[in-house]
């Protein structure tokens, strides 16, 4: 029997683990999140300072059970979950189910190999109540703005729910829509012409003097060549110059979905799914980081391997540093392979991620490329054109690094006062193009740039917005659709803060600040719930007002206000929550607007007879069909299928009474 036990988070590292630590410990997986705040209810009591009541997740019931039934067996209980504040959170979670008594030591590694694994033990110590706080004050946040803000949004707008960092990343996508549609294209006329040099030498070069955009019409164009083709163009200016390039630094979580999107075409949960199989089988280190280090000896074999394969002259005489990011948790690494003597795992997704995660760590400390930049500009009267050439001279990192292409372009020497010849010349009318939308790397690269989110958040921000149906995305571009539109302009006509960028960013320190203790979250949640109480007033006021229209209730002398629910939009009398005068009068919306009467369906009659009061059953419709259904309802709530067989109404399950206590 083991002795110890580990949990865990995927129980795709289950396997790994077991084989490297033995048959003395056993290890299981929490299966991710276990617990959480209750799915239908805010779960925060605002009064009481803002005390979380957790549930057990449905569906995750067995695998507490054989939390607690194994921890009962163990001298010892490893909680092992990932180092990032989800997984510190997920330890205090089981740490918090286990029986009275329960000896447990918090264990954190990097990379899931033997070594690794073998010193998070021998450095086991406890979980990090300050990492705990700061996850639980996310969450809270989060609940108190989905669950406060999303119905004055959902009733002004019909959109499904706001949320904290969902919500600003719309924004700045939906700010790129507006002006994408309100571009207005300026008309220019392009002029480039073809040159030959004394060494008979082609050269193509367009104007650049005056600007382009400044040709604006057919006539001007005419007359720039018509004096281009009289003379004399002479060589006004010659110069080469010696460019050297850093290589690129080691991924973070964002730099690999924006490469992946960029040149493998994948989404970013595609990327973090493959990443996280790759940890799980100890080929690469953990994959939700923005810190950009890597432990010194790694580097130095990292060098090592590089005169071994590449030859002396791509590995730089000192190892290049990289400046870490903003808030990165140098605790971290970047991510990197589990051993760098490995090219290659397998085949397909599984290996092209690896092969780009390795090409990225190895050539991070490679010799800077070279390049030989020339540019030659001509003179003609108060015109000017201009060529550009750049030529590797010495591939460096780009040796290993070799995404996207090097096309050289040269540009022949040529000495100032000659006189080129005019071959030919072409002017093409031409528009100015609106910016281009955010596409999936673009808009990960931006919320990081913003300080809105957290690797762990990126993916699943995009993820929401397109369930919301706030955005759709293809593979070139997000595309903010009408609702998303709407739905950010309500919040920012609204005030809220969350959707201020500065204020959101603001928020993300504050939460890291919690992490480092060097703010308390009570202070940090109450500062801002102050604030959130009257945006949620103020929004609610503009609400009632866009909701009000001039048509005349039909049952009293009330007006219609406009509403949405589930089913879409529809109009209701503004007397329906009046105490004294209750009116329940509602409508459909019509063509331009106008009320249209809610006709009451018939009721189509089976020849079944009702169970229970003998009523007839009545053909109804739901998500999966056709049913027959009780024509008392509500009274009765008799259901059956289409042949008369009587459904069961399901039992609800009775929650458990056990409360879950903090730690």
């Amino acid at each position: 029997m083991a002795k110890y036990l580990v949990i865990v988070e995927s129980p795709s590292k289950t396997k790994t683990i077991s084989k490297y630590l033995g048959s003395s410990y056993d290890v299981i997986a929490s299966v991710g999140h276990f617990r959480d705040l209750p799915v239908n209810k805010i779960g925060v009591n605002l009064k009481k300072d803002f005390q979380p009541t957790y549930e057990i997740m449905e569906g995750k019931e067995n695998v507490v059970k054989q939390i607690i039934s194994k921890s009962k067996k163990a001298e010892l209980v490893y909680l092992a979950t990932d180092k990032d504040r989800e997984g510190e959170a997920i330890s205090s979670h089981i740490s918090a189910i286990l029986p009275e008594g329960t000896k447990t030591k918090r264990i954190r590694y990097g990379a899931i190999t033997k070594k690794d694994l073998l010193d998070a033990i021998e450095n086991a110590n406890e979980i990090d109540t300050d990492l705990v706080e700061a996850y639980e004050a996310r969450r809270i946040l989060d609940r108190i703005v989905g669950f406060k803000c999303s119905w004055p949004v959902k009733q002004a707008t019909g959109g499904k729910s706001a949320g904290r960092v969902q919500s600003s990343t719309l924004r700045f996508l939906a700010e790129r829509e507006k002006e994408i549609i309100s571009f207005v294209p300026v008309v220019y006329w392009n002029i480039v012409a073809e040159l030959l040099t004394k060494d008979k030498i082609k050269i193509v070069a367009p104007l650049i003097k005056p600007n382009k955009l400044k040709v604006n019409s057919k006539e001007m164009a005419t007359q720039i060549i018509n004096t281009l083709k009289k003379g004399p163009i002479k060589v006004s200016l010659y110069e080469k110059t010696e460019k050297h390039t850093k290589p690129y630094a080691p991924f973070t979580t964002s730099t690999l979905q924006q490469c992946a999107s960029t040149f493998l075409g994948w989404s970013p949960k595609k990327t973090m799914k493959v990443a996280q199989e790759l940890f799980s089988a100890s080929f690469i280190t953990y994959h939700r980081t923005d810190s950009k280090y890597i432990v010194p000896e790694v580097v130095q074999s990292v060098r090592e391997g590089i005169k071994l394969k590449y030859g002396d002259k791509y590995r730089p005489n000192k190892q290049w540093h990289y400046a870490k990011s903003k808030n990165a948790q140098e605790a971290h690494e970047a991510i990197r392979p589990t051993n760098i003597d490995v090219e290659n795992v397998g085949t397909g997704d599984f290996n092209k991620l690896y092969k780009m995660i390795w090409k990225r760590l190895v050539s991070s400390q490679m010799t800077e490329a070279v390049f030989l930049k020339s540019k030659a500009e001509f003179s003609c009267k108060k015109y000017v054109l201009s060529a550009k050439g750049s030529t590797c001279t010495f591939d460096g990192w780009r040796k290993c690094w070799d995404y996207g292409t090097l096309e050289d372009s040269v540009v022949p020497e040529v000495k100032l006062g000659d006189v080129v010849d005019l071959i030919d010349s072409t002017m093409t009318e031409e528009k100015t193009k609106p910016p281009s939308r955010y596409s999936e790397a673009s808009c990960v690269k931006q919320m990081e740039k913003l300080g809105i989110g957290r690797p762990s958040t990126f993916a699943n921000t995009l993820d929401t917005l397109k369930n919301r149906k706030y955005v759709e995305i293809n593979k070139k571009a997000i595309n903010v659709t009408d609702l998303g539109v709407k739905v950010v302009e309500f919040l920012v006509d609204s005030a809220f803060c969350f959707i201020d960028l500065n204020f959101t960013a603001s928020m993300e320190e504050d939460l890291d600040k919690i992490a480092r203790a060097e703010k308390d979250k009570l202070c940090v949640l109450r500062d801002f719930y102050e604030i959130l109480k009257t945006d949620i007033d103020r929004a609610k006021k503009l609400r009632e007002e866009r909701s009000k229209t001039n048509y005349k209730c039909k049952k009293c002398d009330g007006l219609l206000l406009k509403k949405f629910s589930k089913y879409g939009p529809f109009y209701s009398c503004e007397n329906y929550n009046n105490k004294d005068s209750k009116c329940d009068y509602r409508a459909d919306i019509g063509e331009d607007g106008v009320p249209v009467e809610k006709v009451k369906k018939e009721l189509v009659l089976s020849k079944y007879d009702c169970p229970k009061c003998k009523s007839k059953m009545a053909i109804r419709k739901g998500r999966y069909g056709e049913f027959l259904g009780c024509s008392a309802f509500p009274k009765c709530h008799s259901l059956m299928t289409m042949d008369g067989e009587v459904i069961e109404a399901k039992k609800k399950k009775k929650k458990s009474k056990k409360k879950w206590k903090k730690k």
